[in-house]
């Protein structure tokens, strides 16, 4: 998360429950109506670590505690599959415990942490850490987005949270990457420089009319011919829809893909 709070936050936050402990408990603990626990779920978190269990990433299991003092482990079966495999000699293991009032407080715990409570990264969020990480992949992918002039950034506007050039737009990363793969580095790199001319100050291109003037560059032949007229066209929408995004909606409305057609072929 971001150094810097954006939005508004409540002026007071009232505690539900503070009692909440790390103990160790017996691995073999009951669960409660959890999920399956799948073997291909935790092949695919050993995976991601190159086939070995990362006890820095490793997250205690949550167990409840009733009244009575029965406990159950309410959320985290594959975390404790995993911690079984890396330590088979251990008969207990580290533990979140909180205290509960009955068997459907758990359930409503349950579905606030895995539903309601939790926020899931974005693909741009994925995908800068990624490229921070070494990622092969994503570092390749960054360097197009430079090449493009463009970046995909978490939004913060703190330093070294972006992936491209600092200055250019930003986009949103499956866009770009289905732009790239589609049309290829050469023709978005075309689209980006089109669409920046015509909206200097935009801070977000829309991937939509990246992807399509990427794709008149690369499938239409005549296209590099026409590209200053084009943008005299691109000029001329601008001054009756001004943003670029109700340009795009006025392109596909009136036309689709038809004006592909009129360039490969209207002009001999």
């Amino acid at each position: 998360m971001s150094n810097t709070i954006f939005g508004n936050l409540p002026n007071n936050v009232q505690i539900i429950n503070n009692d909440i402990r790390i103990e160790h408990v017996p691995v073999n603990i009951p669960s409660y109506k959890n999920r399956k626990t799948n073997a291909q779920t935790i092949k695919k978190y050993l995976k991601a670590r190159g086939g070995m269990f990362d006890r820095r990433i490793w997250q205690e299991p949550l167990v409840a505690e009733l009244p009575d003092g029965t406990r159950y482990l309410f959320d985290g079966d594959h975390r404790r599959t995993l911690y079984r495999m890396a330590y088979p000699d251990k008969e207990t293991m580290p533990v979140q415990v909180v205290s509960v009032e009955s068997k459907q407080e758990i359930s409503r715990l349950f579905v606030n942490i895995n539903k309601t409570g939790r926020k899931s990264l974005t693909k741009n969020e994925v995908f800068v850490h990624e490229f921070l990480g070494g990622n092969e992949e994503a570092i390749k992918t960054g360097k197009i987005l430079n090449e493009c002039g463009l970046q995909v950034s978490l939004g913060t506007d703190e330093e070294g949270t972006y992936v491209g050039n600092k200055l250019g737009p930003q986009v949103q990363i499956e866009g770009f990457r289905k732009a790239v793969n589609q049309a290829g580095a050469n023709a978005v790199k075309v689209s980006s420089a089109m669409i920046k001319l015509v909206w200097p100050q935009q801070q977000n291109i829309g991937v939509e009319m990246l992807t399509g003037f990427a794709l008149l560059e690369h499938k239409t032949p005549l296209f590099e011919r026409h590209r200053e007229l084009f943008v005299d066209f691109l000029k001329a929408c601008k001054v009756s829809d001004i943003t670029s995004v109700r340009v795009s909606t006025t392109l596909k409305k009136e036309g689709g893909d038809k004006l592909a057609t009129v360039l490969a072929h209207g002009h001999r």
